[in-house]
């Protein structure tokens, strides 16, 4: 209620003067109506500035009451999902408080006639419908405009998110740790060096195919991975281990570009590679409804605070399509639940 009755007070001083004018003006229009129908003059302000200060308050006051009922009815009846009702509950109360506040003024204090006091209540009763109407109109275009450019930050966020993932794919030092490989492999064994150049060039072609992606399904994802923990393994010289347990009816659901490729990256960068200290990553499901991508823990090589810069990204991605948070468990191994999405859509937001 005192958010309701608030409202007025959050208006910016021009558009409570517009309001005032137009009520106030509104409030005169009435009035000299009356009087010309009933004795065909404009009636004098200097004679009749009372009864002319009068029609304008009441005007005013029935204003200011229209815009606090209207208030309660939006809170409690949205117009996104109940337009009409919210139409005709809004015109009946507000045109049963305009009819009873004019024959209140118009009776008691202007002392009008019957046909005159009919007159203004009929007024009334459709200067609130058009009110109505334009208020219903202006609320769904606000709304309309709201959710569109709400939408617009939510797909640039978006693709601000999949830039800073695709930029690691492509940044120079994995150029460079690639081809170093590559110039490596050649004298070493040259069916191995072309395996590697193949693969590269998929998981490049996933990077530039899926860029502009909100999802792709979980089995291009998977195929991604193999790639990308192929190049991996090869420079790590078979010290990285990649196990993957999904089932079948997984793969056709929906994730984010490189969700998956990210968490093995970090498993990479924050742990240390060798003979004596293998890594082994897991993704696996729990439930058909979370992918569990967990990484054993060696050495850690950088600071833990690192770490979240990649989770973020992927936590972030994840709200715009589930209501679901990605969790993490950091104990003798390191977990990252990602929920499987249901649907292919992003979530929206109630009025």
């Amino acid at each position: 209620m005192k958010q309701a009755f608030g409202n007025v007070w959050k208006l910016d001083s021009r558009k409570l003067l517009w309001r005032v004018a137009a009520c106030s003006l509104l409030g005169a229009v009435f009035y000299i109506y009356l009087h010309v129908s009933a004795s065909g003059k404009v009636p004098a302000l200097k004679e009749h500035y009372q009864r002319y200060l009068l029609a304008i308050l009441s005007t005013n006051l029935l204003g200011f009451l229209v815009l606090q009922i209207d208030g309660l009815l939006n809170q409690w009846l949205k117009w996104k999902t109940n337009f009409l009702l919210r139409f005709l509950v809004g015109f009946v109360f507000n045109v049963t408080l305009a009819v009873s506040l004019m024959y209140v003024v118009g009776r008691y204090a202007l002392h009008t006639s019957q046909e005159e006091l009919l007159k203004l209540c009929i007024l009334y009763a459709i200067t609130v419908f058009i009110y109505e109407i334009f208020y219903g109109w202006f609320y769904s275009y606000r709304h309309y405009a709201i959710t569109q450019v709400d939408e617009l930050k939510s797909n640039r966020l978006q693709l601000e998110l999949q830039f800073e993932s695709l930029k690691s794919q492509i940044s120079p030092h994995y150029l460079f740790n690639c081809l170093n490989t590559i110039s490596s492999l050649l004298f070493k064994d040259s069916k191995l060096a072309e395996e590697f150049i193949r693969r590269m060039a998929e998981t490049f072609r996933y990077v530039v195919s899926n860029q502009k992606q909100q999802l792709v399904l979980l089995q291009e994802e998977i195929d991604f991975v193999r790639s990308y923990c192929f190049l991996l393994q090869v420079r790590f010289e078979q010290h990285l281990h990649l196990e993957i347990n999904l089932p079948k009816s997984l793969m056709a659901t929906k994730i984010p570009p490189l969700a998956l490729q990210m968490l093995v990256e970090n498993a990479v960068k924050h742990n240390q590679i060798s003979k004596e200290n293998a890594l082994m990553v897991y993704i696996s499901a729990i439930d058909n409804t979370y992918i569990s991508v967990t990484n054993t823990k060696t050495k850690a090589i950088n600071p833990a605070q690192s770490f979240k810069v990649g989770l973020d990204n992927i936590k972030q991605r994840y709200r715009f399509f589930t209501e679901e948070k990605v969790a993490v468990r950091d104990d003798e191994k390191f977990t990252v639940l990602l929920p499987v999405l249901k649907s292919a859509k992003p979530k929206t937001t109630n009025e």
